[in-house]
């Protein structure tokens, strides 16, 4: 019997992204098939927890007040399309269940930031008899600027350009210097994990919160992983990361985490910048 997560949650079966693996990359039969099965069955297992997750949060983001404490900095990984356009010219364009992921991603991370600088701060959210709807973003601006986590965002040029527009307008709650773009050569996810540093200030004994849709989430934490080996890893061995999901539109599960699994898959046995294990995480 599925558990409440996977039943409502769209799964590709394993043979259908093996035998697709397969057929785009035939070099795959020269690895254990039992392995390579197993490595997606946990695969798709783990996207439909992160998944749920999203799907919980999307109706009422509830983080608790230790978690919050303890979260040192966001990394925002960039997606499709802008945070102004649905889409862009990748490979996404044409998936309809891809539109607005990047700016879906960024207001995951306003609302993260927003809820650490309320519970840091100790004064909660601005409610109460406030003159204007300004005023009230005004407070909680200078709430995250004081008491927010640094939010990190790499991604191509058009995305950070964007961005850096987006914090320059009114009515926008993220301080422009509470948020690192990296402007670095991004063309693909491995680019974004060797260009991505932690921001000064940032404690051993805190947590990284990464924001990203789920199924992305998984190749990345075994990217990352497979990255602590490299001569400059994104961050410190034991670095405490925690994943903030954000869910797919459930028409779009089955395609998304096939795509992923399948590129994990790829990065494991073809590029050997991905491992069988995840690097180790909590989720939120």
């Amino acid at each position: 019997m599925e558990s409440p997560s996977e039943a409502s949650f769209y799964k590709p079966r394993v043979s259908e992204v093996y035998d697709k693996a397969l057929k785009e990359h035939p070099s795959f039969k020269t690895f254990s098939q039992d392995e390579i099965r197993r490595l997606i069955r946990t695969s798709v297992d783990e996207i439909a927890e992160l998944e749920a997750v999203g799907e919980k949060d999307k109706a009422r983001f509830e983080v608790s007040t230790e978690i919050l404490q303890n979260i040192g900095a966001i990394w925002v990984l960039s997606g499709p399309g802008t945070f102004d356009s649905p889409t862009k010219e990748d490979s996404y364009n044409h998936l309809s269940w891809a539109r607005w992921m990047d700016r879906e991603r960024l207001n995951h991370a306003a609302i993260l930031a927003r809820k650490v600088a309320e519970v840091k701060s100790g004064e909660g959210p601005a409610v109460g008899f406030l003159d204007t709807i300004q005023q009230r973003i005004g407070i909680t601006k200078r709430m995250i600027e004081q008491y927010g986590p640094q939010i990190v965002y790499n991604g191509t040029k058009l995305e950070d350009d964007t961005v850096a527009s987006v914090l320059g307008r009114r009515g926008v709650i993220i301080p422009r210097d509470k948020v690192d773009i990296r402007r670095g050569d991004i063309k693909i996810t491995l680019d974004q994990i060797r260009d991505f540093e932690l921001p000064e200030g940032f404690s051993p004994n805190q947590e990284l919160a990464i924001i990203s849709h789920a199924p992305q989430l998984l190749r990345v934490t075994h990217m990352l992983n497979a990255a602590m080996d490299d001569l400059k890893p994104p961050f410190p061995p034991g670095t405490k990361i925690r994943l903030f999901p954000v869910p797919t539109q459930r028409f779009g599960q089955k395609e998304y985490a096939t795509m992923e699994v399948m590129g994990l898959l790829k990065y494991h046995y073809l590029d050997r910048v991905a491992t069988i294990d995840p690097y180790p995480y909590q989720v939120s």
